[in-house]
C-alpha cells in the first residue's frame, strides 16, 4: 500500500512542480505586456494566482505525505500537522472552485447579454467575487472546527487528509463540491448553445476575444468534472469501497486535480500564446487604397491603384 501511496505523491509533486511554473509563467508575461489585459479575462487572471499558490501549498502538503511513510517515528507525535498542511491546498480548491463558478456566470452574462455587459451593467466586480470565495474558503475551518467539533484525532493508519477529518466535515465537503459543479454545469449548458450560435454567425470575428474567453470557460468545465467532481465522488464511496480507500491509493482526490491544474495550465499557456490570425483593414491614403495586414508582431501593407 506504501508504494501506491509514494507513486501517487511523486506524481502529485511532478504535476505540482508544473501547475506552479507555468501559472508564474503566464502571470509573469501578463504582467510584462498589459495590452494583453481585458476585462473578459480579468477572472482568468485571478484563477492563474489562485492555482499557482494551490501548487505550492500542494507541493508541501504531499511531501508531508511522503515524509509519514519514510519517516513515521519522525511526525508520530505531530499527526495534526497532516491537517494543518492540508487545509491551505483545501481552502484555496474551494476558492477556486468559487473562480470556475464565477467565470462561468460571467461568460453566460456575456454571451446572453453583450450590450449590457460591455456597459458594465451586468459585469460582476472582481473585488467582490474574490472576497466570496476567499469568505467560502475560510468557512472549512468554520465547519471543521466550528459545526464538526472536530478534536485532531487523526487514525493511525490514515496519513492524508481525506481519512484525518472527520465524517460530518466530509459530508459537508463532498456536498458543496456537488451543488457547485451543478451549477457550473447547467451554466456551460448555456453557454455552449450560445457559443454554437457565435459559430454560426458571420460575425464571428468581431466577437474573437469572448469566444476565446468562453472556450477557456467551457475548458475550466471539463476539468473541474474530470479531475474534481468525479474523484471527490470516489472519495465519497472510500467508506464502502476499498479500492477508493485513502489509506491504499493516498490523496488521489488533492493529486487528480493538481493534475487537472497543470493539464489546463499547459493549454491556456500555448492558447493564449498562439499565433493571432491576419487582419485585413483597408484605408485611403493620398488618393491610394491601402490594404494593411495585421499580425501578431508586425504589420505589412500593400499598395493598390484606386
Amino acid at each position: 500500500m506504501d508504494s501506491i501511496i509514494c507513486m501517487v505523491c511523486l506524481w502529485g509533486i511532478a504535476c505540482a512542480i508544473v501547475t506552479t511554473s507555468v501559472n508564474v509563467k503566464l502571470i509573469t508575461g501578463l504582467m510584462s505586456n498589459k495590452s494583453k489585459k481585458n476585462d473578459e479575462m480579468r477572472l482568468f487572471y485571478c484563477r492563474f494566482i489562485i492555482d499557482m499558490c494551490f501548487g505550492i501549498s500542494l507541493f508541501t502538503s504531499v511531501l508531508i505525505t511522503l515524509l509519514s511513510i519514510r519517516a513515521p517515528d519522525l511526525i508520530q507525535d505531530y499527526r495534526s500537522i497532516i491537517i494543518l498542511h492540508s487545509l491551505p491546498w483545501s481552502n484555496l480548491a474551494a476558492c477556486r472552485s468559487i473562480i470556475a463558478l464565477s467565470i462561468t456566470a460571467d461568460r453566460v452574462l456575456a454571451a446572453y447579454f453583450p450590450i449590457s455587459y460591455r456597459t458594465g451593467k451586468f459585469m460582476m466586480p472582481v473585488w467582490l467575487i474574490i472576497s466570496t470565495s476567499i469568505a467560502f474558503a475560510l468557512s472549512e475551518e468554520i465547519v471543521l472546527f466550528g459545526c464538526c467539533s472536530y478534536d485532531f484525532v487523526v487514525p493511525a493508519n490514515c496519513k492524508v487528509f481525506g481519512c484525518a477529518v472527520n465524517k460530518c466535515f466530509y459530508s459537508f465537503w463532498t456536498i458543496h463540491k456537488s451543488v457547485i459543479f451543478l451549477t457550473i454545469s447547467v451554466l456551460s449548458i448555456f453557454l455552449s448553445v450560445r457559443s454554437l450560435f457565435y459559430k454560426s454567425s458571420k460575425h464571428t470575428t468581431a466577437n474573437s476575444q469572448i469566444t476565446k474567453a468562453n472556450r477557456l470557460a467551457l475548458l475550466d468545465t471539463v476539468v473541474v468534472l474530470i479531475f474534481d467532481f468525479i474523484p471527490s465522488l470516489c472519495g465519497s464511496m472510500s467508506l464502502t469501497a476499498s479500492f477508493f480507500n485513502f489509506e491504499v491509493i493516498g490523496p488521489y482526490i488533492a493529486v487528480a486535480k493538481v493534475t487537472g491544474c497543470a493539464i489546463e495550465a499547459i493549454i491556456v499557456a500555448v492558447f493564449l500564446i498562439a499565433k493571432k490570425p491576419k487582419q485585413l483593414k483597408s484605408i485611403t491614403v493620398n488618393g491610394k487604397k491601402v490594404t494593411v495586414v495585421n499580425h501578431s508582431t508586425k504589420q505589412t501593407t500593400s499598395t493598390f491603384q484606386k
